[in-house]
């Protein structure tokens, strides 16, 4: 049901009420977190970071581009050790100054779960996303801890 902006503004001015019933703000995912500068926990930033990757790929399969640039860029997105991952500025602080093994398993297993999530079997993207799963998955098992 799409609500009419001139409707809810009437009701409003009769039942101000409403307005603490009607969602405001910031919706997205990223946005949400937004609100919160603290530092997300490495599964959660891993989702996010997932999130941002399939928004990518998925552009660039639409503009059939091709996936090797983005795979390329992949060890930023989501690095191993010992490189922290390199995110945009309006993220806010970096957790750790030198992440522990730990971390970077959570990181890498909150990545590839949102990955997994979305994944699409017998498209170019579906086979780009599971090569990154393979990735993730290879990462995690390689760390000591």
């Amino acid at each position: 049901m799409q609500l009419n902006k001139k409707l809810l503004a009437i009701i409003g001015k009769r039942f101000p009420a409403i307005y603490d019933v009607i969602p405001r703000g910031p919706q997205g995912g990223l946005a949400r977190i937004a609100l919160n500068p603290q530092p997300l926990p490495p599964h959660e930033l891993g989702a996010a970071v997932a999130e941002e990757f399939v928004r990518h790929a998925w552009v660039a399969e639409r503009g059939g581009l091709d996936m090797k640039a983005l795979i390329s860029d992949l060890d930023d997105w989501c690095p191993t050790r010992p490189k922290i991952p390199k995110l945009p500025p309006w993220w806010g602080p970096f957790p750790e100054p030198e992440p522990r093994p730990e971390w970077f398993v959570d990181y890498h297993l909150g990545f590839a779960a949102r990955l997994s999530a979305v994944a699409t079997e017998g498209t170019r993207l579906g086979e780009t996303l599971d090569q990154v799963i393979d990735r993730s998955l290879a990462a995690i098992q390689t760390v000591k801890l």
